[in-house]
């Protein structure tokens, strides 16, 4: 990248960084502890809500998983519309079809239950509630929605995405096989509820790709231009957390403590990232989920490794910190410091079968047009280490491809 590019990339990211200073990036309001869900049904009450609207996990809804929730809320004359039928990657379909249910039923409010496939189209669907003459692709990007959302309360049931306290939300436009990002405060949800119980069922594979999703979140928050004191404090607590607790939960999935931490590390993670932004695996991760609806947190877990090798010596100093804060011993270079890291995630991978590169997945013919789509995101938003360009990001998705 030339120096003229580099410079106005990282002069646009520092006034960025100067201007976030008088956004209100106060975090959501917490219920926390087993069956902390239930305490929603009083607050419903104080603010004399009795129609509600539920975005929820088919998963979730089946397994019956908040069936004594909606018997609670049918015994204090609480209404209730649900909407199950949210993908995994949600469209701007999923969120037009929220939309006439939460109107044509006259709700009040919204409560999503369920990962950041759901909080991200509840949020949307909420802004499109309150800013109707706003389409969603008009929301795309930083800022574009206008007026506040109705009240939203978010319930995770991985941990991972941290939706349930970032300001941002990711919606796939089909027609054009993108995914990307909507930005803006009024989409932090007014409280979230932290409820370790929803993750007892979560299968294997979910608590390791969503755990290594916050992992991402954690560490490209840490990394990056854009941290303040807050945002290093939550991103190394998030990382140590992780580290700790991660593997233990996919081992482990019925220990509620494991998933009690996760939960605090997401949430962290969350913290982390809305303020000091994510980097390149993400915009890598986005087209990809764009283009193949390959799952967000199994896509960072593999690109993770391979794009904090790309960034070199650039984040030695950081890795490294990393490497003591979470409390490795034995190396003293920082260089060493920061390949054991890497080394470690893709370990920490491999222990939950997650691959080191895409199989069958990235064909050659669409890696420029990834490309393209992974570069408009980064550049000059994001606040990297390392500012790659397109040639740059070229060379990581031919490397992700499997011979």
């Amino acid at each position: 990248m030339n120096i003229f590019k580099r410079l106005y990339a990282r002069t646009f990211q520092k006034i960025m960084y100067l201007g976030a200073f008088f956004i209100n990036f106060s975090g959501p309001k917490l219920f926390k502890g087993e069956k902390a869900i239930n305490k929603t049904i009083e607050l419903f009450k104080s603010k004399n809500i009795s129609n509600i609207f539920i975005p929820v996990a088919d998963s979730i809804y089946k397994l019956g998983l908040i069936d004594e929730y909606l018997k609670y809320l049918k015994e204090n004359n609480i209404s209730y519309t649900l909407y199950i039928d949210i993908k995994p990657n949600p469209t701007i379909e999923d969120v037009e079809n929220g939309l006439k249910l939460y109107l044509d039923n006259n709700c009040q409010t919204i409560i999503a239950i369920g990962g950041g496939s759901v909080i991200d189209a509840a949020k949307i669907i909420g802004a499109r509630a309150s800013n109707p003459k706003i389409s969603v692709n008009k929301m795309k990007g930083l800022f574009k929605i206008r007026k506040k959302l109705p009240l939203l309360i978010a319930v995770p049931t991985t941990a991972g995405t941290g939706s349930e306290t970032t300001l941002a939300a990711v919606i796939v436009d089909k027609e054009n096989d993108h995914k990307y990002h909507i930005d803006s405060p009024k989409l932090i949800p007014s409280y979230a509820v932290l409820d370790p119980n929803f993750l007892l069922t979560l299968p294997g594979k979910l608590t390791s790709t969503t755990g290594m999703d916050a992992l991402t979140h954690a560490v490209e928050a840490y990394i990056g231009h854009s941290n303040t004191r807050k945002t290093k404090k939550y991103a190394l607590s998030a990382i140590k957390l992780i580290f700790e607790n991660l593997k233990n939960s996919y081992d482990n999935p019925s220990n509620i403590n494991y998933r009690e931490n996760m939960q605090l590390a997401s949430y962290q993670a969350g913290v982390a990232f809305t303020r000091a932004y994510v980097g390149n695996v993400h915009s890598i991760a986005h087209a990809l989920g764009g283009k193949y609806n390959v799952a967000h947190g199994y896509a960072n877990a593999i690109i993770l490794p391979i794009v904090l090798k790309e960034y070199g010596k650039t984040i030695y100093s950081k890795m490294a910190k990393i490497y003591d804060y979470v409390g490795f011993k034995g190396l003293k270079n920082k260089k060493d410091k920061c390949e054991f890291v890497i080394n470690y995630i893709k370990q920490l991978n491999s222990s939950m079968s997650i691959e080191n590169k895409f199989s069958n997945i990235i064909k050659d013919e669409d890696i420029d047009e990834l490309s393209t789509f992974a570069f408009k995101e980064s550049y000059p938003l994001y606040p990297v280490p390392k500012l790659l360009d397109k040639l740059d990001i070229k060379n990581i998705y031919k490397s992700l491809i499997k011979s």
